[in-house]
């Protein structure tokens, strides 16, 4: 019995074109189950929740709540009251019985140390001689860190390098922007960046912004790929209209 639901299960990802390693939660929703995907797909099925979770790797899902299981690997941070930030922005509150367990996964998420923002702190050796090949650039580029508040409950990234072409696009001069946090430099600054930044920096995801940037007041069209492990590094064009 338990090969057939297994292979009922492998049937689904197969039809589908997907792998376990696509899928950023779970849920459950009326009689079915629905996969939600990376590339914003939801494949429903007639298989109860509990029996898909019993046919993925348990270390690599957790169970947050009745009828959510989230991929660990999707999920950006876990704030002090057990609030789960996944890399596509959904965000579920993970049992609230418990606050121990989500005390103990936001330890797990830490690929990076928990630290201050490092005023001294320079990129690694490799990545700053790759960047310092686009000090001349005709488009605005830059290098961020991601960074953990100490308790590991928030998350910020600090610039590591811009190049000149970023001045004029952000209306500041590389030296009021290099090793600075983000919400230092823009304080009103608007939470969406974090996701897609935090989701490249940890998971080595490519992604393309098209968004309005209420900081910098244009629209801006930004290309960020993981030069480094825990960094996302952006090329960053204006976009007239």
């Amino acid at each position: 019995m338990a090969v057939e639901i297994q292979d009922r299960v492998a049937r689904i990802l197969r039809r589908n074109r997907f792998q376990v390693e696509d899928i950023l939660y779970l849920t459950h929703e009326g009689q079915r189950t629905v996969f939600h995907l990376q590339d914003k797909r939801e494949i429903p099925t007639p298989i109860p929740l509990k029996t898909v979770v019993s046919c993925i790797p348990a270390g690599d899902f957790w169970s947050i709540q009745k009828g959510i299981v989230v991929a660990r690997r999707y999920v950006i941070s876990i704030d002090g009251k057990g609030l789960y930030t996944m890399s596509d922005g959904m965000q579920f509150t993970g049992r609230g019985r418990n606050p121990a367990e989500h005390k103990r996964r936001a330890e797990q998420l830490r690929v990076l140390p928990a630290r201050s923002i490092d005023k001294d702190k320079s990129l690694p050796f490799g990545l700053l001689d790759r960047c310092k090949l686009m000090d001349n650039a005709p488009i605005a580029f830059c290098a961020i860190e991601l960074v953990f508040a100490q308790d590991g409950r928030g998350v910020d990234f600090v610039f590591r390098y811009c190049n000149r072409a970023m001045e004029p696009v952000e209306g500041l001069t590389v030296e009021q922007m290099v090793d600075r946090s983000f919400y230092e430099v823009f304080p009103k600054g608007d939470r969406k960046w974090i996701v897609p930044y935090a989701d490249v920096a940890m998971n080595g995801t490519t992604r393309i912004l098209n968004d309005y940037s209420s900081e910098v007041q244009k629209n801006l069209r930004i290309s960020c790929f993981q030069p480094e492990p825990g960094y996302c590094a952006c090329m960053i064009v204006a976009v007239d209209g």
